[in-house]
């Protein structure tokens, strides 16, 4: 019964290490988030989208979209 439980104990432990890191990496994506909001960045990259898309129409732009990936 003992080795069941020590079994038991590093999953627990590996789950919980999985997890913990999975959160660490979304929260320093979001503070990324955040700070090229904050700074402005965010807003510059939205309306450059928009007038890369207002700019030469909808099939333009989608053609310049799809040639650049």
């Amino acid at each position: 019964m003992l080795r069941e439980d020590r079994s038991q104990c590093g999953q627990s432990t590996v789950e919980y290490a999985i997890v913990l890191a999975t959160f660490l990496v979304m929260v320093v994506a979001l503070a990324a988030v955040w700070r090229a909001a904050q700074s402005g960045r965010l807003l510059g990259i939205a309306r450059d989208a928009s007038s890369h898309n207002a700019r030469g129409g909808v099939s333009v732009g989608l053609l310049q979209d799809l040639t650049s990936y």
